[in-house]
């Protein structure tokens, strides 16, 4: 598997291209200025020398100054541009004027550029030159014309214009580099404060999930990066707190009831006993495995739970009717104390009808268990918006606000002192009430003031397949 590049070289070799892209577009337009300035020259060069010769050949007014052009064309050009050639021939082949090198002269001679429009770039040996060719006619009549052809030698400019290319692209591809390196060390230095952050990130233990990152030095891009990895500290350090309360509650939970079968057993095992006794301490010894069984059960169930291992069974169920089926198995438990159990509304959900039931009974369990003799559990169903609500509430005392948010995690006890006899009360009940709420995509609240609680479900409404 291919390793990633680092951030550090990919922002330098990104940085190093744009400015490689930059460099060769600023490469390519200062080229062509040049070339087109050295045009622009050569063009201006040729239009001197064939003004300089229109007018030369303008002047010339009879047989006898046609000999003076060779003198004046000498005087005028060829003294100051030594590397030029100049040739003049009639129509009718004759010669008038010509200078220059031999072989130069002999090319123009041959006329192979007359009649085109635009200079020509002819080579000979090593030498390059710029022809340009015009038809003129002479002072000394109208009807002869004559062929005037320039040839001017540019090795020089085109040797020095090659020579600064080559010293611009080798200049171009030096600036890249040096920019390159440059990229590099600015990336690295600019992502310091990453390293910093990253040599913090290091040193994070179970034992230092409560001391976040500090905010002060950090960078603002990196601020919400930093304020999400403090969020996870927060999440991992309430998750290790409630592990470690877990395992010591369910420690506890587990070891009451064996050390209650322990003693019983090790009493009725000190001395010879009549069957009636031992029949007692199995029976004893048979409820505390009840006890150990239901929250092993439990805690499957939730583990089950939290990993999305159970799909609810769902089906259109009359929650009405659920309630009442769960007051007729709670009567006997409400009459022994003489608490009512009332209800009022109707709604229909399509879900699990053993989890809801389920869910419920913990409720009407946790709700009978704290309401005071000669008092209701109230049972409210009702619709709003599309969803379901169900309401328990009971009176009795009232649970602290600061322990409301809590009160669903498992073996939480607002009072974490207070360990009850009830072999049905192992703090399990409201997290699988959570659970089993949640797995319908629904919600779960509490609230507890002025002597009442009250636990709403919200669950949505879905039509059956």
């Amino acid at each position: 598997m291919k390793c990633p590049a680092s951030l550090t070289a990919r922002l330098s070799l990104q940085f190093a291209g744009t400015a490689a892209c930059v460099l060769f577009a600023a490469g390519l337009l200062f080229e062509h200025v040049g070339e087109n300035q050295l045009q622009e020259h050569y063009r201006m060069e040729l239009d001197g020398k064939m003004e300089l010769v229109r007018n030369t050949l303008g002047g010339v007014t009879s047989t006898v100054t046609i000999t003076e052009l060779r003198q004046k064309l000498h005087s005028a050009i060829i003294i100051s541009h030594p590397g030029i050639a100049i040739t003049v021939a009639a129509s009718d082949g004759t010669t008038l004027f010509s200078v220059g090198r031999p072989e130069v002269v002999k090319h123009l001679l041959e006329g192979a550029e007359i009649g085109k429009p635009k200079p020509v770039v002819w080579a000979l040996d090593s030498r390059t030159y710029r022809i340009r060719t015009e038809h003129l006619t002479p002072g000394i009549t109208a009807s002869q014309s004559a062929n005037v052809a320039i040839a001017l030698d540019i090795t020089e400019e085109m040797e020095f214009m090659a020579k600064f290319m080559r010293l611009l692209w080798l200049g171009m591809t030096l600036a890249a580099l040096a920019l390159g390196w440059l990229g590099w060390v600015a990336v690295r230095r600019g992502l310091s404060p990453l390293h910093d952050i990253s040599a913090m990130v290091a040193n994070v233990s179970a034992q230092q999930l409560d001391r976040p990152l500090p905010m002060e030095c950090v960078p603002r891009e990196l601020e919400e990066l930093v304020s999400a990895f403090n969020r996870m500290l927060a999440q991992l350090h309430d998750s290790f707190r409630r592990l470690s309360e877990f395992s010591a509650d369910i420690a506890h939970e587990l070891r009451t009831p064996i050390n209650n079968m322990m003693m019983q057993t090790q009493v009725t095992l000190s001395h010879k006993r009549d069957s009636g006794e031992y029949q007692a301490n199995l029976q004893s010894n048979l409820e505390e495995l009840e006890r150990l069984s239901r929250m092993i059960s439990d805690m499957l169930f939730l583990a089950t739970a939290d990993n999305s291992l159970i799909t609810p069974k769902r089906e259109v169920i009359d929650l009405h009717a659920e309630v009442a089926k769960l007051f007729d198995f709670y009567e006997a438990l409400a009459g022994a104390r003489h608490i009512r159990l009332t209800q009022s509304g109707t709604a229909m959900v399509c879900a699990d009808r053993l989890m809801i039931q389920r869910a419920l009974s913990n409720l009407l369990s946790n709700a009978i268990r704290f309401t005071p003799e000669e008092m209701a559990v109230e049972v409210t169903i009702g619709e709003r918006a599309g969803q379901a609500m169900i309401a328990v509430a009971n009176p009795g005392p009232e649970i602290p606000a600061e322990h409301l948010p809590r009160i669903f995690e498992r073996l939480y006890r607002v009072d974490a002192a207070r360990r009850e006899g009830n072999a049905e009360n192992v703090g399990l009940g409201l997290a699988i009430t959570k659970s089993i709420v949640e797995m319908h995509g629904g919600m779960i609240g509490a609230e507890s003031a002025k002597g009442q609680t009250r636990f709403t479900i919200t669950l949505p409404q879905q039509k059956a397949a």
